[in-house]
């Protein structure tokens, strides 16, 4: 697919131009520069045709920070894999030095360049954006990330520029949420699925703000990996960036298919990670428990690692348990298997014949009868139970876990829907 890549110094709008082209707000906007450190993929659609777009953190050529120094291999692996770039410029602002640093950096890729002088709000600061012609590009661009003005000849362009994008839609992806407290090992997880340096990694913890997210074939499937900002408890949230970036992580459970939890397993379980799993659960999403770091576990204590996590959370007995190394990239193969099952699980459809068998051995409710068990959903699997007498939630465990034993769904919360009907005994 056709790529473009948002490029700029800090604070200058590209997250919010990158937010308004796709749709989804995957980047965090916040008056705070310096606020995107990864680079972040997503698709834009128009006029029936998409190219991916990659927004970046912002461009400091003079930093030397080692933060900094990541920030930028970030930019430049992205500049390898854009056909064209749209390189941004604060209009309100004008022009800065940095801006002229940044432009000499990008013509030496010898790429096409788009630029987008954003902040163009109304026709009062339009001359604003004269100044920036002096950079010499044929293609400049008055545009209002915030008022949505000027994009409609930006994607226009863009498409003339590359006549090789897409039609939409490609096949569908599988969608991995990597979730999980901070300093978990969540961005190193994403770099070791991916085997390249796709998040920054520090050892502070907190170094992911926004989501970000990669793309991947895994043994024939495609895959949207997305990784979180560290998911701390709310009393101990610091400023509103990471409260922002919190709540994205939250909400982005709602639009994946299957959550990573992962934990550092040198400290254990704790009461968030807990209410994680549940967090997931109830929005119906497969989930697989990640204790990480188990090399700096000894060896002779490995077989307890599973045993102790699900004592720690034993309302996730369906639930796969897979311990890992990210950063020794131990298991990491075995858990992307069981992302594939999960998947598989999910989607399953029982017999129809097998499950009118089964319950058949199903011990009847208290003053009643089952009348008829049926599957009636998939993603995720939901049964129907049409019964003569009202049950309480005990016998709806019951019915649960007995479909469970019988036919798997390893991974996925199984819903119930009861129906209470006066007919006659069958």
């Amino acid at each position: 697919m056709p790529t473009v890549v948002i490029i700029g110094r800090k604070n200058v709008g590209k997250s919010t131009i990158f937010n308004r082209l796709t749709g989804i707000k995957l980047s965090i906007v916040y008056k705070e520069p310096g606020v995107t450190r990864d680079r972040i993929y997503s698709d834009v659609e128009w006029c029936g045709r998409t190219f991916g777009l990659i927004d970046t953190g912002g461009f400091f050529p003079d930093e030397e920070t080692l933060l900094a120094q990541r920030i930028q291999q970030q930019i430049e692996t992205a500049l390898k894999e854009a056909d064209l770039i749209y390189f941004v410029v604060d209009g309100r602002a004008g022009m800065k030095p940095a801006d002229h640093e940044i432009s000499e950096e990008l013509r030496k890729t010898g790429k096409k360049i788009f630029l987008l002088v954003n902040k163009i709000d109304n026709k009062n600061v339009e001359h604003h954006g004269a100044e920036f012609h002096r950079l010499g590009y044929a293609n400049v661009f008055l545009v209002s990330a915030e008022a949505g003005k000027g994009f409609g000849d930006v994607l226009d362009a863009t498409l003339q520029e590359l006549p090789s994008a897409q039609t939409a839609k490609a096949a569908k992806s599988i969608r991995l949420l990597i979730l999980g407290r901070p300093n978990s090992g969540k961005s190193t997880l994403l770099n070791a699925i991916l085997k390249e340096e796709r998040a920054i990694v520090d050892e502070r913890p907190g170094t992911t703000r926004d989501l970000v997210n990669a793309r991947l074939d895994y043994e024939g499937k495609k895959m949207e990996v997305i990784d979180t900002a560290g998911i701390r408890k709310r009393s101990r949230i610091r400023n509103p960036i990471e409260f922002y970036s919190i709540m994205r992580a939250i909400n982005m459970i709602d639009r994946t298919d299957i959550t990573v939890l992962i934990f550092d397993t040198t400290t254990g379980v704790v009461l968030q990670d807990q209410r994680l799993a549940g967090l997931v659960l109830s929005k119906a999403k497969g989930l697989i428990i990640a204790p990480n770091k188990i090399d700096l576990i000894e060896r002779k204590n490995h077989h307890r690692i599973v045993s102790s996590t699900l004592q720690s959370m034993n309302f996730l007995e369906f639930v796969p348990i897979v311990p890992i190394s990210a950063k020794a990239q131990i298991n990491v193969e075995t858990l992307m298997r069981k992302v594939l099952e999960i998947h598989h699980e999910s989607s399953k459809i029982v017999d129809r014949k097998a499950l009118e068998d089964m319950s058949r051995t199903l011990k009847p409710p208290p003053r009643g009868q089952i009348l008829k068990l049926k599957q009636i959903g998939q993603r995720p699997p939901v049964f129907q139970a049409t019964i003569t007498a009202s049950v309480k939630e005990s016998y709806i465990k019951y019915l649960r876990n007995t479909i469970r034993h019988y036919f798997g769904f390893a991974g996925m919360p199984i819903f119930m829907k009861t129906t209470v009907t006066r007919r006659g005994r069958r």
